[in-house]
């Protein structure tokens, strides 16, 4: 049996150690870097989640216009809204969107007077040959 000194002993105490530490740190990184890559597919699934609910609201909302389901009026704005929304600004829409479970925001549509055009437009539409305009809006927030 080979027998070693003290010093040899001390040497390979610190080679030890500083592989296990090279090995926590580099764990530590990578246990970071999942962590980033996670919250931010989510964030990003999250997001194409708002806006294929909103698009879908608007094909909904443009659809009940082409019925004559809604109507919109000559002067003043129409609301549209899914699930509540009071904290998008108006307590009593105009107009009620049934609620689906796989949208779980709260989504509000403006239907602003025909023919009247504003400069934060969001979509167009021709309705017997007059002009609407929609705006909408979604409550969608990222929190981290």
């Amino acid at each position: 049996m080979l027998k070693h000194n003290a010093a040899e002993k001390g040497v390979v105490l610190l080679i030890v150690l500083a592989t296990l530490l090279v090995v926590i740190i580099l764990a530590g990184v990578i246990l970071n870097l999942i962590s980033n890559q996670t919250r931010l597919t989510t964030h990003q699934v999250s997001r194409i989640r708002a806006y294929y609910a909103t698009k879908g609201i608007m094909n909904y909302t443009l659809d009940m216009l082409r019925q004559g389901t809604w109507v919109p009026h000559a002067t003043d704005k129409r609301y549209a809204c899914h699930r509540d929304c009071t904290g998008l600004g108006v307590a009593e829409p105009t107009y009620t969107i049934p609620i689906d479970t796989d949208i779980p925001y709260n989504i509000l549509v403006t239907i602003y007077p025909l023919n009247t055009l504003y400069a934060d437009n969001i979509a167009y539409t021709a309705l017997n040959g007059k002009v609407t305009q929609l705006d909408i809006k979604t409550d969608y927030t990222y929190t981290p």
